[in-house]
Formats: C-alpha cells, structure tokens, sequence
C-alpha cells in the first residue's frame, strides 16, 4: 500500500477528508495527518510517505513553504520527493501555481470533489509504480532495510486482518482472535499491524467504525443511536466521546452540518 498524508488546518474538513476517503480503494493508506506546515514536515520524517495532500493556506509554515522545504530536504538526502496533491479556493490560484513550478502538478479546488480527489489519487498511484516497476505497489513505503525484514508473508497477515475487521466491526473483534485465526500470537501480529498500517489494531478498528458512522449520519432519516449501535457501540453517549474525538466533533453538529447543505450540492468532500 502506498502511504498518504494530509495536511489540512481546518479540523472538520480534515477529519471527513481522512475518514471518508476509501484509500484501501486506491491501494493506499492514510498514515497520518497535520493542521500545518510545521508538523506535516515533522510527520514526513516519521512516515516517509508516498503521496502528500496539503492545504495552500495555513497557519505558520504555509502550504507553499513546506513544499519548498520538501523539494530540498529531498534533494539533500537524494531522494524522490513525495508526490504532493494541492487543496486550494478559487482565490489562491495565483499562489498554487508558484507550487505548481516545484514540480506539483495536481490541483483540486475546494470543496474536493469525490471524483476529482480518486483522479488525482490513482495517477499519483500511477506515476509512483512507473518509476518503481521492479517493485511489488505495497512495497513502495519501506526503504531496503525494512523491505528486508518486512517480507510479503507480514503484508499479507496485515491485509487479512484488515479484511476481519472490515467483516466483523460491527460485533466487534480482538487482536488476540485475529492473531488465532492466523496462527500468530498477539503481540506478533500487533507489531507487523502498526508497521504495515501505521496504526494499533484498536485505533484501525476504531477509525473503520467512525468511518462508517460519518457515512450513515449523512443519511437525515437515521438517529445518532441509531448509527451508534450499527457501527458496533451499545452506549450512544461512548460512541458520541469516541466520535468527537476522532471527528473533531460531535454526531449531532456532524450530522446538522450534513443535513444543512442544499440538495443539490455534490456528495462530495464538504467544506467546513
């Protein structure tokens, strides 16, 4: 799978972008996000990412500046740059372009549509494996040493297990039963996940949930309880705590944000 992460400084409109988006679609994975500039630099350290979605206006250490500081941290290092997918209004064209001559050549107006966004995604998917025919797509986010000690064989345990959690969230399910049903022990299969995925088996699980949940509140007719118990959470005040703290705000404003926007507005990515 092939690693992203998002820069975005609005909390409401970052969290649906992450959360929403069907990155395991794509071949990919979001493996973390940043309100700006500052700590999306510090996120490319850790995550060595494929595929970086930023904001152009952002507090601090804007849009523009990170990429320029991407572009030569890259070049020091000698190393490919990861490719960058710019977010931006109409009113920032100007600003965007000055990117666009760093070597960025995706640029989607806000508010991100769904069609446009899986475009820019899967020619970024394209043109990273272009340049890496050799290697096999999930590869592409470990360097050699990890690729050494990362083999096939973990990536496919990570993938299963991703299948039983997409299976079982509803009822719920824990890394011990996984890590059984593959004959792994726990706290093998707990190391290879957070490797492979960049998340805890209980935080992926969680997000798999929230996810879900975000989708049915879009849906005026269902009740917050009743999304929470469709999602795998009996208590609809825990599922409202967990929500807002993955979401960054509560079903209830979530859902009236939805249900507020007109008709005919495109079932994309809302602006916050």
């Amino acid at each position: 799978m092939l690693k992203v992460i998002v820069l975005e400084d609005e909390p409401a409109a970052r969290r649906e972008l992450v959360l929403l988006t069907p990155w395991e679609k794509y071949g990919m994975i979001c493996a973390g996000e940043a309100a700006d500039g500052a700590e999306g630099l510090v996120l490319i350290e850790e995550k060595n990412p494929d595929i970086v979605i930023t904001d152009i206006r952002m507090p601090g250490i804007d849009g523009l500046s990170f990429i320029e500081t991407l572009v030569k941290r890259a070049a020091e290092k000698e190393i490919a740059t990861p490719e960058v997918i710019i977010l931006s209004g109409y009113s920032e064209f100007e600003y965007a372009r000055r990117a666009m001559r760093l070597g960025v050549d995706e640029y989607l107006l806000k508010p991100v549509e769904d069609d446009a966004l899986e475009a820019a995604l899967l020619r970024k998917a394209a043109k990273i494996r272009s340049r890496s025919p050799h290697h096999k797509a999930e590869l592409l986010f470990f360097n050699e040493s990890e690729r050494k000690q990362f083999d096939s064989e973990c990536l496919s345990y990570v993938d299963e297990s991703i299948r039983i959690i997409e299976e079982r969230y509803i009822q719920g399910v824990s890394i011990e039963e996984v890590a059984g049903e593959l004959g792994l022990s726990a706290g093998h299969l707990s190391r290879i996940f957070k490797r492979g995925t960049g998340y805890t088996f209980v935080d992926y699980l969680t997000h798999v949930r929230i996810k879900r949940a975000m989708e049915l509140l879009r849906d005026p007719a269902v009740k917050i309880y009743e999304v929470a118990d469709l999602v795998g959470y009996l208590d609809a005040r825990y599922f409202a705590q967990v929500f807002k703290k993955i979401a960054g705000v509560t079903p209830h404003d979530f859902k009236d944000g939805i249900v507020s926007i007109p008709a005919s507005s495109d079932p994309g990515f809302e602006s916050a």
